[in-house]
């Protein structure tokens, strides 16, 4: 699928979250329905996904065109979710497939 890139920002204000200076951050995404109808009904629907498409995954992280991730995390039963860590200090890119 189509990759697209997500910049990862630290956009705190000074002195702001001070606790998380020098540790990793874990971010979570998640494809969802648009369609207010759809939402109500997605649980159907990514089994319908999971029924007609066996193996294949709603989102994942395009590992090599990403930067700056740490433990990137595709959970089989949630294939609309990935997960990883990141620093705030450094660089980061992921690449998110939809």
């Amino acid at each position: 699928g189509q990759s697209y890139e997500i910049r990862m920002l630290d956009n705190r204000k000074l002195g702001e979250l001070p606790e998380i200076n020098g540790k990793l951050v874990k971010s979570i995404f998640r494809v969802v329905f648009h369609d207010r109808r759809l939402q109500y009904t997605e649980h159907q629907q990514l089994e319908g996904w999971r029924w007609n498409r066996p193996g294949d995954r709603i989102l994942d992280i395009d590992i090599p065109m990403s930067v700056g991730i740490i433990d990137p995390r595709a959970n089989p039963t949630q294939l609309n979710t990935v997960e990883f860590l990141w620093d705030p200090s450094k660089r980061t890119s992921v690449f998110i497939q939809v």
